[in-house]
C-alpha cells in the first residue's frame, strides 16, 4: 500500500467526499454507518479508514466499468463508437478504451452517463442503486448546455448583422489572418449555421435515444 503525507490523506479524504456526496448511497457500498455520517462527513477519519474506503470506491469503480464493458459489447463496435459517443454524452475514445479493456477504472462521471444510456437502449440493462441519474436530470443538463450554445450563437448572429451592414456601407470584407486576402461575405454566417446543425443534430440524437427511445 501506497505511504502518504499528511496533505495528501486530507485532500484524498476531500476527494472521498466529494464522490459519496454527489452519490450518497455510495456510502453504503463502501460500509459507512449511516449512523456515523456526520462524524466520517465532518471530521478527518484515522488512515487506515480512509485507505478502506478509497480502495473499496476503486474496487466499485471497477466492477461498474467491467458491467459497462459487457453492455456496450453487445452493442457498439470499434467503427460505431463514435455515433454511439453522440448519444451517450461520453468521448469514444473513453468508450473504444473500456471496450478493449484498456480503462478498467472509469470515473462515475462516464459511469453514470453510459449506465444511463444502456439502462436505455438495452432491456436487461439496470442502473446501479447510487447512479444519481435519470432521464429527467440528464435531459436537463444536456439540454440545457445546448441552450447556452444555440443563446451564444445568436449574439453573434447579431453581431454579423452588425458586420454586414458595415460590409454594405464600406464595399468591403475583413481580412484572413492567415492569407491576407478578403474573407467572402458570408463566411462568419456559414460557420454559425455549421455549429446550428451540430447542435440540431445533438438534439435529435438525444431525443430519439432517450425520449422516444428509437
Amino acid at each position: 500500500m501506497e505511504k502518504l503525507n499528511e496533505k495528501q490523506i486530507k485532500n484524498r479524504w476531500v476527494e472521498i467526499k466529494k464522490q459519496i456526496n454527489e452519490r450518497q448511497l455510495l456510502a453504503y457500498r463502501v460500509g459507512i454507518p449511516l449512523e456515523e455520517w456526520d462524524k466520517y462527513m465532518y471530521s478527518l477519519p484515522e488512515t487506515e479508514e480512509i485507505n478502506r474506503i478509497y480502495y473499496a470506491i476503486q474496487e466499485d469503480r471497477t466492477i461498474k466499468t467491467s458491467r459497462i464493458k459487457q453492455g456496450l459489447s453487445q452493442i457498439v463496435g470499434y467503427r460505431e463508437a463514435k455515433e454511439f459517443s453522440r448519444k451517450s454524452g461520453v468521448s469514444d475514445t473513453a468508450i473504444r478504451d473500456i471496450i478493449e479493456g484498456k480503462k478498467i477504472m472509469a470515473g462515475y462521471d462516464i459511469i453514470n452517463r453510459l449506465e444511463l444510456f444502456l439502462n436505455t437502449v438495452l432491456d436487461d440493462f439496470q442502473l446501479s442503486i447510487e447512479n444519481p441519474l435519470t432521464v429527467k436530470s440528464y435531459s436537463r443538463d444536456y439540454l440545457g448546455e445546448i441552450s447556452s450554445d444555440i443563446n451564444k450563437i445568436a449574439n453573434r448572429l447579431q453581431y454579423y448583422c452588425y458586420q454586414l451592414s458595415e460590409m454594405a456601407r464600406t464595399q468591403k470584407t475583413d481580412i484572413d489572418y492567415f492569407t491576407q486576402q478578403n474573407l467572402a461575405p458570408s463566411k462568419n454566417l456559414h460557420r454559425h449555421i455549421e455549429e446550428l446543425t451540430e447542435l440540431e443534430s445533438k438534439i435529435d440524437f438525444f431525443w430519439n435515444t432517450y425520449v422516444e427511445k428509437k
